[in-house]
C-alpha cells in the first residue's frame, strides 16, 4: 500500500476535447518557453488525485474527472526516464505515470482526466498551450518557437505577456505523454460515458 505521505507532487494529463492543455513560460535561464505539465506540490491531507485536481483547477480552471489509464507506467525521475510497467498498490485513483526518487522513495503520480471546461490559465500559470497528439509529437521531434506555434495553427491562451520569439522546451513530462500516445492511441479518444 502507498501512504499519501509519500507523494510530494502530483500532475494530471487532462484530455479536453482531443487536446492537452500544458502550462508554458519562461525557464529559469530566461532563453526558452518550457512546456510543463498541470500540477504541484501535495498539501497536507490531500490525495495523489485530490492534490492533482486540485492544481488543474488553480492552474488551468477545470473540474477534472479521473479516467482510468490503459496501463501504469513507473520512471525513476532522470533527465531521459525509462518507462517501466508497473502496479499501483493504492485504493486511490490509479495513475498514468509514477515517478519515483529512487534516494529518497518520493513519488510524483501523474493521472489521466478529462474536462468538459474550457482551459484557461488560472491564478498559477501565465499561458497554457491546448495541444493536439500531432502537435505534442512535432514539439518533441523539432520544438518551435511560441510565434511559429501559433502561426501554424497551435492553440495557445496567453494571461500574461510572454516572448513568444523564444523556442518551446518539451520538459520530461510533454515527452512522455508523446511515448505514451504511440503505446495507447486511444487515451487521446474522449472517453466513454457509461
Amino acid at each position: 500500500m502507498i501512504s499519501s505521505d509519500s507523494i510530494v507532487t502530483a500532475g494530471v494529463f487532462i484530455q479536453c476535447r482531443g487536446l492537452f492543455p500544458f502550462q508554458v513560460g519562461p525557464t529559469k535561464a530566461g532563453t526558452t518557453l518550457g512546456v510543463v505539465r498541470i500540477g504541484g506540490h501535495r498539501e497536507h491531507g490531500e490525495t495523489g488525485w485530490q492534490c492533482a485536481a486540485r492544481e488543474a483547477f488553480e492552474e488551468a480552471a477545470v473540474r477534472v474527472f479521473p479516467i482510468k489509464p490503459p496501463a501504469t507506467y513507473w520512471y525513476e525521475a532522470s533527465s531521459e526516464p525509462e518507462l517501466t510497467l508497473g502496479d499501483w498498490p493504492s485504493d486511490d485513483v490509479v495513475p498514468i505515470l509514477v515517478g519515483m526518487r529512487q534516494t529518497s522513495r518520493q513519488l510524483t503520480p501523474i493521472y489521466l482526466a478529462c474536462s468538459e471546461d474550457k482551459p484557461v490559465p488560472s491564478t498559477e500559470a501565465k499561458a497554457l498551450l491546448l495541444l493536439s497528439p500531432g502537435d505534442i509529437a512535432a514539439m518533441v521531434g523539432s520544438p518551435p518557437t511560441l510565434e511559429q506555434f501559433m502561426e501554424s495553427g497551435g492553440q495557445a491562451v496567453i494571461k500574461e505577456d510572454i516572448p513568444r520569439h523564444l523556442r518551446l522546451e518539451p520538459f520530461p513530462q510533454l515527452r512522455m505523454l508523446n511515448a505514451l500516445l504511440q503505446k495507447h492511441p486511444e487515451i487521446a479518444l474522449p472517453p466513454v460515458s457509461g
